[in-house]
């Protein structure tokens, strides 16, 4: 008995209670069996929050403020219609940010191990590669002059 206490107290000083975007694994002993169960909270995630884009190696990618107890993320881009689509899903708080193939606007959801479905809040939706034209015109409003940003 004293020692599966001594095995248990090891074990729990030894795991991780949050790991970025990863399950989290309740430790659990009855007896002699010795098990962990994912804890999937009973309550919505908060929205993704503090986005930013990143190059590491050449790359480009989005990053995000890690959700506590996300197991995955859900991205949705923002298409033509107006309507959120579900495009991908990632395991860390980030992406390559050339998978969004285009100037999309997008957002993220947290889920848990088991689904993304009605798991978390949407995050305000963030567009990296974002332009805006200026388009000049002359006192008659006819255009003169296209300006980026």
């Amino acid at each position: 008995m004293k020692k599966s206490i001594v095995t248990l107290l090891t074990f729990l000083l030894s795991f991780p209670l949050t790991v970025k975007a990863q399950t989290t694994w309740i430790p659990i002993s009855n007896g002699g069996i010795f098990f962990v169960i994912p804890f999937i909270p009973s309550v919505s995630f908060p929205p993704a929050t503090n986005f930013n884009t990143n190059i590491v190696s050449g790359e480009s990618y989005v990053t995000w403020a890690d959700i506590e107890h996300a197991s995955k993320y859900q991205i949705q881009v923002l298409n033509s219609q107006g309507q959120w689509v579900d495009l991908f899903i990632v395991n860390e708080n980030k992406f390559l940010l050339s998978k969004l193939n285009g100037n999309y606007e997008f957002r993220v959801i947290a889920c848990n191990m088991n689904t993304c479905e009605n798991t978390g809040q949407a995050s305000i939706s963030f567009a990296p590669r974002k332009k805006v034209a200026f388009i000049h015109t002359d006192l008659l409003g006819s255009p003169v002059a296209e300006t980026q940003e």
